[in-house]
């Protein structure tokens, strides 16, 4: 007997951009206005002996949310839902796009079908509370057109990269958590985590840390400084919140963007390389110097992807 299967559908919320125009085909996965035909066809074709209105309450009922023009909301899908569905690869599209561009973006929905000897009902749907930094109505993600041909390039070239359980899957692991953090020095502690995880040794701690992410991230030797000078700052910082020493608050506020940026490059950068153990990392970057970050790996391609961590991580000493 052929086995129960959830399909579950993530709602995206928070974007200016259209969503829609970046590139999961390959995996047969794409990302669809919930108010298009496109998707409301989709929610039809799985029907399959059973009642469409059930299957689509929910939907309307998020509709039912959306008061603005700007509110858009999305969802992940997998076209051949019936075959090889893989939860991991449709979680993965809202990781990606989170690691390119640190923002409010999130699932703020997830639809849930049972599948069943080629049946599919509804299930339900799960909700979660708005993450909004700042004033309502919060960072939404923005990208540009101009990057659009390069992010999906990225893409492919990086998906399946996602899913290992090594030093890389551990610095994303640590960049999600901090978007669900409390309060804003959790957030920043676990930023600084994502930095940390592409370290292999302990000694010598903070030099390792300022220098390997200036070569791993840096344009140039100039950019490359700047860094190495601004993670000793940021460094200073995090040793005085671990440590419960008083700090000034708004150097946190100050630091943070800063950091999130850095931490979204230094896993772009991670994946890019792609050593399995960040050991043979650290032995390759200690051969190299400040600009030199093409030489890390042979096959390596630089891309831009989000201007705007782009430039915040060559701005000039914080």
């Amino acid at each position: 007997m052929r086995q129960f299967m959830q399909i579950n559908i993530p709602i995206l919320a928070h974007s200016y951009y259209d969503l829609s125009k970046f590139d999961f085909s390959f995996k047969d996965i794409y990302i669809v206005d919930i108010q298009s035909d496109e998707f409301k066809n989709y929610i039809s074709s799985l029907q399959a002996g059973s009642d469409f209105s059930d299957h689509y309450t929910f939907v309307e009922d998020i509709i039912k949310e959306i008061y603005f023009d700007y509110q858009k909301y999305y969802a992940i899908i997998k076209k051949d839902a019936r075959t090889n569905y893989d939860y991991r690869e449709i979680n993965n599209v809202y990781k990606i796009l989170l690691i390119i561009f640190p923002s409010d973006l999130q699932i703020l929905h997830e639809l849930h079908f049972d599948e069943s000897e080629g049946i599919i009902n509804s299930g339900g749907m799960s909700s979660w509370n708005e993450r909004i930094t700042g004033d309502y109505p919060g960072k939404y993600m923005l990208s540009h057109a101009n990057y659009l041909d390069e992010i999906n390039d990225f893409i492919k070239v990086v998906f399946d990269r996602l899913k290992q359980d090594n030093y890389i899957g551990l610095s994303i692991y640590h960049y999600l958590i901090s978007f669900d953090t409390s309060h804003l020095h959790y957030q920043y502690l676990s930023l600084f985590m994502v930095l940390e995880s592409a370290i292999s040794e302990t000694s010598e701690l903070t030099y390792r840390l300022r220098r390997n992410t200036a070569v791993l991230v840096g344009e140039s030797e100039f950019t490359s400084n700047t860094i190495y000078t601004n993670i000793g700052k940021l460094y200073n910082l995090r040793s005085k919140i671990i440590h419960g020493d008083d700090y000034d608050y708004q150097k946190l506020i100050q630091y943070t963007p800063y950091l999130q940026a850095m931490a979204s490059r230094t896993i772009i950068e991670l994946l890019l390389h792609n050593y399995p153990k960040n050991k043979e990392l650290n032995h390759k970057i200690t051969q190299l110097g400040f600009g030199d970050k093409a030489k890390i790996s042979s096959s390596y391609k630089s891309y831009t992807l989000n201007i705007l961590t782009y430039v915040e991580n060559i701005k000039t000493e914080i």
